[in-house]
């Protein structure tokens, strides 16, 4: 019912179990004719309380339902005009269970000789420390934040929030300013852990060349864009005679993964995910502060080798030559399209026969590999075919492992993730090991997650070697999940979640000891725990990516400096690519 809404008042808020509760605070609930506006929602509860507009100033905040199922998870979120009211409906109404608009009002005698607010109320309380409050908590006004612009690297001095569908608005004027030297205006605002900070309010566009295009920019603009299409291969068929190589190379975690049974790709939830990327930062900017897969990620769920070589050659020999020499057989000649025919290879190298000799198998391991790496790490958006530039790197199997394939895994995606957030069609694709991006999704945020009812891991001491440990990947796919019935219109939903989305739903360090001990995990998943937080660009072949951990330091346990430093992910590089695609 939108035309009901629930009042609560005069009291303290208490976090439960189920996230914001409203405890022993006084309840109104107040009926409209037809479902009120903003005016006349404040309207109407300046008159229930027996407030005076010019005496009183209210701040609103509604309550939602973040959860799934049985699972609810309320959270607060900001109310102070039409736009804002509109989106905290459209929340509650599609796809939840729980349809009752709930508003817990905040009330501020207005000051007779000065302009800054004192709340005569307390605010909600993080449970963590300031410095992490500060790092993360947006401002209660979305005014302050709300928009498709991020604050000056120089003069910032807290995170921003970024609504997706909100729009540029003027600060609120019941601030106090300052000048601070050297630097431009900035003004005091109220943060949701009860403590004043500046906030920056001098803004800049984002780089032009992203940002004309970007999906984030067109939802904003009121825009109805529909779900990327993800590009990924199944792999061939294994056979236990591939084994050898396949530890070798450091790839054992994703064939683990792939044997117990891929996950299917929610289109929803990734394009949802790459709505909110920013090619700028090479992070995704979400309401509670920036987030991005990292080394660390690429570890622990894929246990891809992070040490080694750089994914890249300088080709002397041409592909059908290569095809020919390690694959004992010459693909059907193609100049038009780079890459080998999916349909071709399975036909040729999916079932490894029994009497098979020593160099037989090895063909076939090679093709396997090649629809490892070439389907599901790195691929290309044709949909018919296998990524073949690394297979002159793959040919070699007794030096597969002597390279850096999770780096080069993460330039992939990033780079794919940059070319999908700027595309606006229905026939747009989005590529990348999505693999990868679903399972990071699934443990750090309960948006479009399964539930994990039981955690089902094979028994370690009964494995052959220690390589063939599981990593944390594998436990959405082998553990017994139960996966919620998809709301309608998924993606607009789950657009609207990430637009709530707030600090304590966020599982910041999913690879804490305690989380993961018992997993008894593949010392391939932190052999390379050295190079998470290196600066040192990710590379594939032409591809080359900037690396920004120290945007995310929260994501590794550590103190996150607000703002982070700047580095330049370089339009020039991705432009270059670009061209060399052509």
């Amino acid at each position: 019912m939108d035309n009901f809404v629930r009042v609560y008042s005069g009291g303290e808020l208490v976090k439960g179990p189920s996230g914001v509760e409203f405890g022993g605070l006084s309840e109104e609930g107040i009926w409209f004719k037809a479902a009120p506006t903003y005016g006349e929602l404040i309207d109407a509860v300046y008159e229930k309380l027996g407030l005076d507009p010019a005496t009183h100033s209210l701040r609103a905040q509604g309550r939602t339902n973040v959860g799934g199922g049985a699972h609810r998870h309320f959270i607060l979120v900001p109310i102070s005009d039409d736009m804002s009211w509109s989106n905290y409906v459209k929340a509650v109404f599609n796809g939840t269970d729980w349809n009752c608009l709930e508003v817990y009002v905040q009330t501020e005698k207005r000051a007779s000789t000065s302009t800054e607010v004192v709340s005569s109320e307390p605010a909600l309380m993080d449970s963590e420390p300031p410095d992490s409050q500060r790092q993360n908590a947006p401002p209660p006004d979305p005014a302050q934040g709300a928009s498709l612009f991020t604050p000056s690297m120089v003069n910032a001095y807290a995170p921003t929030v970024h609504s997706l569908r909100a729009r540029l608005r003027k600060p609120r004027t019941n601030t106090r300013t300052y000048a601070a030297k050297g630097s431009a205006e900035v003004q005091f605002g109220q943060y949701q852990c009860g403590a004043s900070e500046p906030v920056d309010t001098t803004t800049y566009t984002l780089i032009g060349l992203y940002d004309m295009d970007h999906r984030a920019r067109a939802l904003a603009s009121g825009k109805n864009l529909t779900e990327l299409n993800p590009r990924n291969r199944e792999p061939l068929r294994f056979d236990k005679r591939y084994e050898c190589y396949l530890r070798s190379g450091g790839l054992m975690g994703l064939v683990n993964i792939s044997k117990a049974g891929l996950p299917s790709i929610d289109r929803a939830l990734v394009s949802a995910l790459v709505d909110r990327w920013r090619p700028e930062t090479h992070t995704f900017h979400m309401p509670c502060g920036e987030l991005t897969i990292t080394l660390q990620d690429v570890s622990m769920i894929l246990g891809l080798p992070i040490a080694g070589r750089a994914v890249t050659l300088n080709q002397t020999e041409c592909y059908s030559e290569s095809y020919q020499r390690y694959l004992g057989k010459r693909p059907p000649l193609d100049k038009a399209r780079h890459g080998l025919k999916v349909a071709w290879v399975r036909a040729e190298f999916n079932n490894c026969p029994e009497d098979a000799d020593e160099e037989t198998v090895k063909r076939h391991a090679r093709a396997y590999i090649l629809s490892l790496v070439g389907g599901l790490l790195f691929p290309d958006a044709s949909g018919d075919r296998y990524n073949a530039y690394p297979f002159p790197l793959i040919a070699d199997l007794e030096n597969i492992g002597s390279y850096s394939w999770g780096s080069a895994t993460l330039a992939y995606l990033y780079r794919a993730m940059c070319d999908a957030c700027r595309r606006q069609s229905e026939q747009g694709n989005l590529t990348g090991c999505l693999l990868l991006l679903q399972l990071w999704s699934w443990e750090r945020f309960p948006i479009g997650r399964p539930d994990m009812v039981k955690l089902k891991y094979p028994n370690v001491d009964e494995l052959e070697d220690e390589r063939d440990r599981p990593t944390v990947g594998l436990r959405w796919v082998v553990g017994v999940c139960t996966y919620r019935s998809a709301p309608a219109r998924c993606y607009e939903h789950f657009t609207n979640e990430f637009d709530l989305l707030t600090d304590d739903q966020v599982v910041w360090s999913p690879y804490r000891e305690e989380r993961v001990e018992k997993l008894q995990l593949a010392p391939i998943c932190t052999q390379d725990s050295h190079l998470w937080l290196t600066q040192a660009p990710l590379v594939f072949f032409f591809m080359v990516e900037v690396y920004t951990p120290e945007r995310v330091m929260r994501q590794f346990g550590l103190h996150q400096e607000c703002p982070p430093p700047f580095r330049d992910t370089s339009v020039e590089l991705h432009w270059y690519v670009q061209r060399c695609l052509c």
